[in-house]
């Protein structure tokens, strides 16, 4: 990440290195893949040294490669490490620009899809993108640039990016990634208006009492989460108890505890039992009579702010 002191003879060499980046990448990429991701990398390291907030004389020198960086041309390379090296320069240019959008609506919603493909090596150490990951992840985390996706409206891109930690976590329980998943999942649930059942799902998957031992890191990580977000869970989970034959008894005891009514006392999952005949006589699962969640798959069940605008229309959010 940059420094946060000034030097003027440092600050006019990054901001001729800048502008450099952004002409190499301006005028006409080569046909050579190599070449392409010397150029992008070569931005990603620049962008590493610029500082968040940075004078205007840099600003200014920002301009072209943020401009170069977001063309069609770049953003939808189809080559995997020129995906990675840009995601990796558009996490750089979101912590520059924070607490300000860098691009617009629909720009951002196609940089958080190219988050996914960098965050994929997450699963291993090993990865020699392992390390690019973790910074992006840092970046969701610590920045906050999480929360523009829900001011983007990118509610399928977030389904993606919980699943996505879940199964990182299978491989590579890292105490470092998890505290940062933690991080950003809290604040998108807490800061969203309302939690949908899609959203639910990889939650619950992750709670499963068989997922204990096949993935404890990740289990451990879902109930914290549903402790730390009950009542904006709750709605959402009772909703899913109601109308998806949910037993309780499959899940985490948070999950029951969170079913439980506590305006009367009574226990709404026993009451929808009760009132629900049919589950005994074919219950929707294994066969075995434990009824499952409609809607959540076989593997899955294995395994802060919004967008204010400032004066000139331009979207921000809040640190």
């Amino acid at each position: 990440m940059g420094s946060t002191t000034y030097n003027d003879a440092a600050q006019k060499e990054l901001e001729d290195e800048l502008m450099k980046a952004g002409r190499s990448l301006l005028n006409g990429l080569p046909s050579s893949i190599d070449e392409i991701l010397f150029r992008v990398e070569k931005a990603e390291s620049v962008l590493a040294r610029v500082w968040q907030l940075p004078p205007p004389s840099t600003v200014d020198a920002l301009y072209p490669v943020m401009k170069a960086l977001i063309s069609d041309q770049l953003l939808r390379h189809a080559d995997e490490d020129v995906q990675l090296a840009l995601a990796s320069c558009f996490n750089e240019i979101t912590r520059i620009t924070a607490p300000k959008f860098p691009y617009n609506d629909e720009e951002m919603r196609e940089i958080f899809k190219l988050f996914l493909v960098a965050l994929r090596p997450l699963s291993s150490e090993t990865d020699s993108d392992y390390l690019r990951a973790v910074l992006i992840l840092e970046g969701l985390a610590t920045v906050r640039s999480c929360l523009i996706m829900l001011d983007v409206d990118c509610d399928q891109t977030i389904v993606e990016m919980f699943q996505l930690f879940f199964n990182a976590l299978r491989f590579n329980p890292s105490s470092d990634i998890v505290n940062y998943m933690q991080t950003i999942m809290i604040l998108v649930i807490e800061e969203s208006d309302e939690v949908s059942l899609d959203l639910l799902r990889p939650l619950l998957a992750s709670v499963r009492m068989d997922n204990k031992d096949i993935s404890p890191t990740s289990w451990e990580l879902g109930k914290t989460v549903f402790e730390s977000c009950g009542a904006k869970l709750q709605p959402c989970l009772r909703e899913a108890v109601t109308t998806s034959n949910l037993n309780v008894v499959d899940y985490a005891p948070i999950v029951a505890s969170l079913c439980q009514d506590t305006s009367n006392g009574g226990n709404v999952v026993a009451e929808v039992v009760e009132t629900v005949p049919s589950v005994a006589a074919a219950p929707s699962g294994d066969g075995n009579g434990a009824p499952k969640l409609d809607g959540v798959s076989e593997a899955e069940q294995e395994d802060c702010t919004h967008e204010e605008k400032d004066e000139n229309g331009n979207g921000k959010y809040a640190g």
